[in-house]
C-alpha cells in the first residue's frame, strides 16, 4: 500500500522508479518515523493485462509474478499484507485459490467457489460454494462450512460473523434485488437466515449488528446478531442499489446516498450510536451506469473525510464529515478511476489511449507526483491497520475504565473524554511494517500484531511514551531507535509553565537510589534537575520494584491497587480499575519528588513520579477522586513527535 501519512512543512522526499514489464517498483529516501510521507515497506497486488496476479512492496523490493496461466481475478490481499486470495480457473469452473504475497509458498488451489473475503484480522478467509459457504484458516486449513447460499459475503468487524445475503426476486435483472440476510458464527458455523434487505448491506461498527435497507418498509434498519431484534435507525430514503453503503473506518457513521434533484448524488451519514443524521446535498458523485462502482466512494482511515468521484470527465473531491468543506483535488481528467488507496491519499487511473497499451497512473491526490505504469490493468493496496476491527478495540479498552467516568462517576481519566488522532506509525514487527495507533489525552493505544488473540488484555497496548519522552530514543521497532532530544515539555501543569520540571529534567534522575519502603517523601525537583529536601510530605514510599530498582510513592500505589466502577462490556459493574497492575503505567522509573508548578496560571505543590508509559501526579488539595490523576503523556508526546 502506498501509504501516505500527514505532511509537516518542509518535508522532501525523494523517490526514483523503474517500470518493468508487468511490474514497477518505487524507492524511496528513509526518513524518520516522525516525518515519513510513504510507508515503503507496505505491499501493493495488481493485474497485468493476462489477468495474472503480480505483487509488490512500494520500495520496488520484492517484486514478484505470482501466476502465469492467466484468468484470475477477485483478488483480496490480507490485511497484514502476506496473503492473497482470488478466484482462477479450477477443473474448468472457477475456484479460490490462496497465495502467499511475499514467496513463502506457492499458489495453491483451495476448492471451487467464488466471492473470497477476508475477516478484518486476516486470521481467517470466507467464500462461497452453490449452496454452502466455506471458511479457512489464513493457512489454507478447512474451518468451519455453513448451509447458506449467499450471492454477498461480509465480515463483521469483530470477525466472529459472517454476513450473507441471498438472493430473493430480482425479477427484471436489475441488480437491486430483494435479498435475504443473515450471518455464519465463524467458529461453529451455525447459520441463522432473518430479514429480508434490499440491496447492499454493512454491519455496525461494533459488529453486533446489520445495517440495511428493510424490504418491508423501506426504513435503514439494524439487526442484532444477539438478539435477533430489529431496530429502525434512519427513515431517511435511501438508495441502497445505487452506490456502496459502508460504515467508516472509525465504525461510527453510514453512509448511504440517493439520487438527488440536480445532476450529482446526495450523501447521507448518519451516527450509528446516536442516529443523527448529516444529508449533503448534491455532491460531485456519479458514473454512467445505473450503480457508481466502490471504488467512487470511499472513506479515509480515520473517518473524518469522504473521497467522492465524478466520471466523465474524472473529478474528484474530497469531503470533510466535521465541517462540510468540499475541496476539489483532481478536475478534467479523463482516465477512469480504478481504486483508491485505504487511507485516501491515492487514486489509480487507468488510461486506454487509442492504438496503445493501457496504462495505469498512480496519483498522490492534492500533491504534483505521479507514476504511470504499463502492462496494468488493476490495481489494489494493502488494506489499512486503521479499521473497524482496531476501532473497536480501542472502544473495548476506553469503556473499561473511562466510560464510568463519561457517565458522571467522579476519578479522574485514564485515558481521557475521547480520542484526538489515529494513524499509522511504523514500526519493524508489525506487519508490513506499520501499525495502527490511537492518541489520546493520556496516553496512545497500539495494535502491533492484528492477527493476535483479539481476547487477551495485551491484545491492545500502550506505548513506553514516558521513556521515549524522557530519553528521546524514538521507539520503530523493538530492537530499533531514532535518537533525538528529550522533551522540554513540563511533565504536569500547564504547558507554558516555565519553572516546572520536564521530562528532560527526568533524564538525569532514572538511576537515583530507591527510597526506602516506609520513609516519608520530602524530595523537591526544579526544572534545573535539582533535588533538595524540604516538600510538603504526608506520604511515604511504599512498594520497591527491582525490576527498574525504583520505590512506588504509597498514593499512587494505593491508585494503582484501587477499585471502582468499570464497563464490562454490558453493564457498569464494580472492579480493579488496573488489571494487571502495571498494564496502563509500565513500572516505574523515577523516584517521587515534589515539585512546584503552574495549574491554570497558579503554583501548586505537586508530588509526580514517572512509570514507563505514564507519569502521575498527587494533589493534596484536589477533590476526592481527582487527588491522583494521569499526566496528559498523550499530548505531549504528540506534540514533541509531530508538532
Amino acid at each position: 500500500m502506498l501509504q501516505a501519512r500527514p505532511l509537516r512543512v518542509g518535508l522532501t522526499i525523494l523517490i526514483t522508479v523503474t517500470i518493468l514489464a508487468g511490474s514497477f517498483l518505487f524507492s524511496s529516501s528513509s526518513p524518520d518515523s516522525a516525518s515519513a510521507a510513504i510507508g515503503d515497506q507496505q505491499r501493493i497486488v495488481y493485474l497485468d493485462r493476462d489477468n495474472n496476479i503480480w505483487t509488490a512492496r512500494t520500495d520496488g523490493s520484492d517484486t514478484q509474478q505470482l501466476t502465469t496461466r492467466g484468468g484470475y481475478g477477485n483478488v483480496r490481499m490480507s490485511p497484514d499484507g502476506t496473503r492473497i486470495i482470488s478466484t482462477g480457473p479450477h477443473d474448468g469452473g472457477t475456484g479460490v485459490f490462496l497465495m502467499s504475497a511475499n514467496g513463502e509458498f506457492p499458489s495453491r488451489s483451495i476448492a471451487a467457489g467464488r466471492g473470497p473475503v477476508w475477516s478484518p484480522d486476516g486470521a481467517r478467509f470466507a467464500f462461497a460454494q452453490s449452496s454452502q459457504v466455506h471458511i479457512f484458516d489464513r493457512n489454507g486449513e478447512f474451518l468451519q462450512t455453513a448451509d447458506a447460499q449467499a450471492s454477498a459475503l461480509k465480515w463483521s468487524p469483530d470477525g466472529r460473523s459472517v454476513g450473507f445475503g441471498r438472493i430473493v426476486v430480482d425479477a427484471y435483472g436489475t441488480g437491486c434485488a430483494v435479498q435475504q440476510l443473515g450471518w455464519i458464527n465463524s467458529d461453529n458455523g451455525q447459520a441463522e437466515t432473518v430479514g429480508a434487505a434490499i440491496g447492499d448491506f454493512t454491519w455496525s461498527g461494533d459488529g453486533q449488528s446489520l445495517i440495511h435497507v428493510s424490504a418491508s418498509d423501506g426504513a435503514i434498519r439494524t439487526l442484532s446478531t444477539e438478539t435477533g431484534q430489529s431496530e429502525v435507525l434512519s427513515t431517511t430514503r435511501v438508495n441502497p442499489c445505487g452506490s456502496p453503503m459502508f460504515t467508516t473506518a472509525d465504525g461510527e457513521n453510514l453512509v448511504a446516498t440517493r439520487w438527488a434533484d440536480g445532476d450529482g448524488t446526495d450523501v447521507i451519514v448518519i451516527n450509528q450510536r446516536t442516529g443523527e443524521e448529516q444529508i449533503f446535498q448534491n455532491m460531485p458523485l456519479s458514473f454512467p451506469s445505473s450503480r457508481i462502482p466502490s471504488a467512487y466512494l470511499t472513506g479515509d482511515h480515520s473517518g473524518r473525510y469522504l473521497n467522492l468521484i465524478r466520471s466523465y470527465p474524472t473529478a474528484i473531491h474530497r469531503l470533510d464529515l466535521q465541517t462540510g468543506q468540499l475541496d476539489p483535488i483532481i478536475g478534467g481528467d479523463n482516465r477512469r478511476v480504478v481504486n483508491v488507496s485505504p487511507d485516501g491519499m491515492f487514486v489509480a487511473l487507468l488510461a486506454s489511449p487509442s492504438g496503445k497499451a493501457q496504462e495505469m497512473t498512480i496519483t498522490w491526490l492534492g500533491h504534483d507526483w505521479g507514476q504511470t505504469l504499463k502492462n496494468v490493468g488493476w490495481l489494489a493496496w494493502q488494506p489499512s491497520p486503521l479499521n473497524q476491527s482496531a476501532a473497536r478495540s480501542w472502544l473495548r479498552n476506553w469503556e473499561r475504565e473511562d466510560r464510568p467516568v463519561t457517565a458522571g462517576e467522579s476519578r479522574t481519566w485514564l485515558w481521557g473524554p475521547e480520542s484526538f488522532d489515529a494513524r499509522l506509525e511504523e514500526y519493524d514487527e508489525a506487519p508490513g511494517g506499520y501499525r495502527a495507533v490511537r492518541y489520546y489525552d493520556k496516553s496512545r493505544m497500539e495494535i502491533t500484531n492484528p492477527t493476535g488473540d483479539r481476547s487477551s488484555e495485551w491484545y491492545v497496548t500502550n506505548g513506553l511514551l514516558v521513556r521515549e519522552l524522557i530519553t528521546g530514543e524514538l521507539q520503530v521497532g523493538d530492537h530499533r531507535m531514532f535518537q533525538r532530544e528529550p522533551a522540554q515539555i513540563p511533565v504536569a501543569g500547564d504547558e507554558n509553565d516555565p519553572d516546572g520540571p520536564t521530562y528532560a529534567t527526568m533524564q538525569g534522575l532514572l538511576d537515583a537510589p530507591a527510597a526506602e519502603p516506609g520513609s516519608e517523601i520530602t524530595a523537591t525537583l526544579n526544572r534545573d534537575g535539582d533535588v533538595a529536601d524540604g516538600g510538603p510530605g504526608g506520604v511515604t514510599a511504599e512498594r520497591y520494584v527491582d525490576v527498574t530498582d525504583h520505590t512506588i510513592a504509597s498514593v499512587f500505589w494505593d491508585y494503582l491497587n484501587s477499585s471502582g466502577t468499570i464497563w464490562d462490556g454490558r453493564n457498569f459493574t464494580d472492579g480493579r480499575l488496573f488489571e494487571p497492575t502495571f498494564f496502563a503505567t509500565g513500572f516505574p522509573i523515577t523516584e517521587a519528588y515534589w515539585a512546584t508548578v503552574r495549574v491554570g496560571g497558579e503554583e501548586r505543590d505537586v508530588l509526580m513520579q514517572c512509570f514507563e508509559r505514564r507519569c502521575l501526579t498527587y494533589t493534596p488539595d484536589n477533590p476526592d477522586g481527582w487527588q491522583v490523576e494521569m499526566g496528559n503523556v498523550g499530548r505531549h508526546y504528540y506534540a514533541w513527535r509531530y508538532e
